[in-house]
């Protein structure tokens, strides 16, 4: 099920950035059983004891059909985010309506990436516009997709 590629492509990123002492934060629009209501954003920190916090949450969120589409959510995920932050936005498929909002959180300056994680016929298309619009789309849809990105250079 994508919902659980997303969630390991959520973990491996975060992982990967914590390694680096990177600060590292997440907002999901999944539902937390723990909890027992939407999942409660973590602020980004760095430190092992704070990723052991947010694989916490990751392997625990479950999918919330009740939540509201992507270009909805983001605005509000997305609203305190500090200039110079790179947002990494894990989504089983990219919506023009999403790419706008993307855009213009890149315009209130974040460095902004979207990683696919199922087949999308018209990526290609999407990837081309989002470049334009100062958004990189990449597909994640294979391990080694996730390998090759550890070889990019830091946004």
């Amino acid at each position: 099920m994508h919902s659980e590629w997303a969630i390991s492509i959520a973990a491996s990123v975060a992982n990967h950035m914590s390694e680096r002492r990177q600060a590292v934060g997440l907002a999901t629009s999944g539902h937390d059983p723990l909890a027992e209501r939407d999942a409660t954003p973590i602020p980004a920190r760095a430190g092992r004891d704070h990723l052991t916090t947010l694989l916490s949450l990751l392997a625990r969120v479950q999918l919330n059909n009740a939540a509201p589409t992507l270009h909805e959510w983001l605005p509000f995920a997305t609203a305190g985010l500090a200039w110079g932050t790179t947002l990494v936005v894990v989504t089983p498929h990219l919506e023009e309506a999403a790419l706008w909002v993307l855009h213009n959180i890149f315009r209130r300056g974040s460095n902004v990436i979207v990683l696919v994680c199922a087949g999308q016929p018209e990526l290609g298309a999407m990837q081309a516009r989002g470049e334009r619009l100062g958004v990189t789309v990449i597909s994640t849809i294979w391990e080694s997709d996730l390998r090759a990105m550890a070889d990019l250079p830091a946004a």
